[in-house]
């Protein structure tokens, strides 16, 4: 009877190695969204604007007060509630920017306490389902001033901060590394240069430096390993500009992981109706948008479509949005025909809300009252069911440890329009991925299932039937 033990022993352990053999083939073999699959599924997106990313040298907190720094430019300390509201209303994905600067010491180390508010505000919306996009924002941007911007579009500044740079990123890249493919890394905002010159730099070299921190953010996300080897990443050109100049001297970066990397562009245009009131030389101001704005934002959506195909990178328009001006009516026809017309070419937009929610008079870019959880519903809805027509079907991420243990965050094309960002923002107010299609822009993913397992799991049983066969007839022939 000991024969027929060992041989029963021997086949049971053969069937459990193959299926531990098959368990980690399958966790091999599956990857993380790709680029562009990933684009495709985003639809409405939001920005959680002057909150995380307020910032200035006149703030004084003592150690771990993040809610100084959060409400420093009028808003109200992010909720749960409020994220649920963003998702209510038919937004899936929601832009968290972000300003470390006053928030980490001189080789990027991060504050433990802002890092820990960061995450909570970060897991209010990957718990939703939401896709979230993670930035460093105000490091980069206008210098001068009470801002705190460091990181600029100079070579001499690359030379200077890289450290500092990657170990941020690092610190970052580490704090979220258990996180799904939800959750995407921005590595900076709107890069100027230390002249603060908006729409295109002073020197070509500005395009270098910009290229050089865009090849830097992704090998520091990298090298973390764990999901930051798949996580897709994000990069922005120049200021974030749509610039044709711009977009032509934009490097893609080199990526262990190819399929998952997206570029980022702002659009305030037209800005005559997007922008201030005030008359302005450059162009002309107004109120109603008509068929002038149309063309503009046409010819934009036409060259972004034209670049991503030549660079083989989907493109998000991370910020986009009108200052209002008594016409909610006319916000909410911009922003369904801006967000057709970007959707059409395969580029998904981010509206700018900074909070400043205004129903009389003018300014402000809120489209959300976070304090009373109102919304001015017209310009929701134009742009929610303008982005529902390209919106790929998408699965809500499955719960991870992180998130169970985590239930206790201008560019304006014109001409002269340095005031754009500060308007919008400063007021207080191969693995087995993506294939791009070069000519569509649309990723296939291809998560294939290895048949090995399957073979070798019938060459065992092979094996243990033949035995038992064996063995019986030696018990015969005794």
């Amino acid at each position: 009877m000991f024969g027929l033990k060992k041989i029963l022993s021997m086949a049971v352990a053969s069937v459990m190695t193959t299926a531990m053999m098959m368990n980690c083939t399958v966790l091999a073999e599956e990857s993380f969204e790709s680029a562009s699959d990933c684009v495709a599924s985003i639809g409405a997106g939001w920005n959680l604007g002057n909150t995380l990313d307020s910032n200035g040298t006149w703030i004084t907190a003592s150690a771990g007060d993040y809610q100084a720094y959060e409400t420093a430019w009028g808003n109200p300390v992010t909720t749960q509630e409020m994220i649920d509201s963003v998702k209510a209303q038919g937004f899936n994905a929601i832009r968290i920017p972000v300003t470390w600067s006053q928030h980490i010491d001189g080789l990027g180390h991060v504050d433990s306490a802002w890092m820990a508010r960061v995450k909570t505000v970060v897991d209010y919306c990957y718990n939703d389902g939401l896709y979230v996009i993670l930035n460093v924002h105000h490091d980069t941007g206008e210098g001068g001033g009470d801002k705190v911007s460091w990181i600029f579009a100079e070579t001499s500044n690359y030379e200077e901060n890289s450290v500092k740079f990657a170990g941020l990123w690092t610190e970052i890249a580490n704090a979220f590394k258990d996180y799904g493919d939800h959750l995407l890394f921005e590595g900076y905002n709107e890069m100027l240069d230390s002249g603060n010159t908006w729409n295109a730099p002073r020197n070509t070299s500005s395009y270098s430096a910009v290229n050089n921190y865009a090849q830097l953010f992704v090998n520091s996300v990298r090298a973390t390993g764990g999901n930051n080897s798949d996580r897709n990443l994000i990069v922005n050109t120049y200021v974030s500009s749509v610039d044709q100049a711009v977009l032509d001297n934009f490097v893609l970066p080199n990526d262990s992981t190819m399929g998952h990397l997206i570029c980022e562009v702002h659009c305030y245009s037209p800005w005559g109706f997007t922008g201030t009131s005030q008359s302005v030389t450059w162009t002309s101001v107004h109120n109603d948008f008509g068929t002038g704005d149309k063309s503009e934002i046409n010819d934009i959506m036409n060259r972004l479509k034209s670049f991503a195909d030549t660079k083989g990178v989907p493109v998000i328009i991370g910020e986009y949005g009108a200052e209002f001006k008594n016409n909610e009516d006319q916000i909410a026809s911009y922003a369904s025909y801006f967000v057709d017309a970007a959707g059409s070419k395969g580029i998904k937009c981010f509206y700018w809300d900074n909070g400043d929610y205004k129903t009389s008079g003018e300014g402000g870019y809120a489209i959300f009252d976070r304090g009373s959880l109102t919304w001015k519903s017209a310009i929701v809805s134009a742009i929610v069911d303008a982005a529902s027509a390209y919106t790929a079907a998408a699965e809500e991420p499955e719960p991870s440890e992180t998130e169970e243990t985590s239930e206790q965050s201008t560019e304006a094309t014109a001409a002269s329009s340095e005031t754009s960002e500060t308007a919008a923002e400063s007021e207080p107010a191969i693995t087995e991925t993506a294939v791009t299609d070069p000519e569509t822009g649309d990723g296939t993913d291809e998560k294939k299932i290895s048949l090995l397992p399957f073979v070798v799991l019938d060459l065992v049983l092979v094996g243990a039937a033949g035995a038992l066969v064996a063995y019986y007839l030696q018990r015969k022939k005794k």
